[in-house]
């Protein structure tokens, strides 16, 4: 296996398979003994759905990007000789295709399931915009293994397309006021399209702030509820406890009421056997002291 070759097939896969087709790929590279190949598909980053959309483009659509890049190196030999009238055409020609390259890119993800919102959209154009406008640009598209969407920065075609218009000015002043207007308007196009991008890249800043601070309150508030679980069953060992506790000292006072009731009971025997023992003592000494004055009168009488 070739790097580019593995690149290419990996680039040309739904983004959601990437990471494990790419593992895939490397565990493969280094079964057969490539740990080099392995190491360098490891190192491939997973692209963005607007690279992607462009790959596509690279596998099912080579002669459309070949006409696109054509397109880009004759219009800079136009430019180059400030041939204005063929630079006019030729981008007609660039608006048409990078539109209809866009579309493609755009049905190519959509029957893979991936519909392209309008910013990935943009991307792409611009993606496309960058590989017709710089040599280097168009072959890193060409090769269907971009990981994330470029852009054309430095002097545009619309620009260099003005400098051959103000030179053919000096003798066509009427179609010189066209083309210039023209550039203006293409120009106004250029900076909307920044514009909405830029508008695009804060709209999603904003949405990914929102969606930290919302992951930090939920997992604040996991964690609240985690300490709340754990006080909560603290709290009801403690009840369980408590409860337990209480059933068994009313089980003791029930016992202690049964045994006091028992003792209650024995009190009122012995009381009523101990005044029944006075009374038979009570007798008994009566008894004792009859006999003995009795005693007493037959000795005196004995005498």
């Amino acid at each position: 296996m070739e790097l580019q070759d593995v690149a290419r097939e990996l680039y040309g896969t739904d983004p959601a398979d990437f990471v494990s087709e790419r593992d895939r790929q490397a565990a493969a590279a280094r079964d057969s003994g490539d740990e080099e190949l392995a190491a360098s598909i490891r190192k491939l980053r997973k692209p963005t759905t607007a690279a992607w959309a462009v790959n596509l483009l690279a596998a099912h659509e080579p002669r459309g990007l070949d006409e696109l890049l054509d397109l880009g190196d004759r219009m800079r030999a136009a430019q180059r000789e400030l041939r204005g009238d063929e630079l006019r055409t030729l981008a007609a020609d660039r608006t048409r295709l990078l539109r209809a390259l866009t579309d493609r890119a755009a049905d190519l993800a959509r029957e893979r399931g991936h519909p392209l919102a309008d910013a990935v959209r943009d991307q792409v154009e611009q993606t496309l915009t960058a590989a017709l406008s710089e040599p280097e640009a168009g072959q890193a598209v060409r090769a269907g293994t971009l990981a994330k969407p470029l852009t054309y920065s430095g002097f545009g075609l619309d620009e260099l397309s003005l400098v051959a218009v103000r030179r053919s000015a000096t003798t066509a002043p009427a179609r010189a006021e066209r083309d210039r207007r023209a550039t203006v308007e293409a120009g106004a196009r250029t900076a909307e399209r920044e514009r909405r991008v830029q508008r695009d890249r804060e709209r999603r800043a904003n949405e990914k702030r929102e969606r930290d601070e919302r992951s930090a309150v939920v997992r604040e508030l996991r964690t609240r509820l985690k300490c709340s679980d754990q006080q909560l069953g603290e709290a009801a060992d403690a009840v369980e406890k408590i409860e337990r506790a209480q059933r068994e000292a009313e089980q003791r006072r029930a016992r202690l009421r049964a045994e006091l009731e028992q003792v209650d009971d024995e009190l009122r025997e012995l009381r009523r056997q101990a005044k029944a023992a006075r009374q038979s003592q009570e007798r008994a000494q009566r008894d004792r002291e009859a006999v003995a004055e009795r005693l007493k009168r037959a000795d005196v009488r004995k005498r």
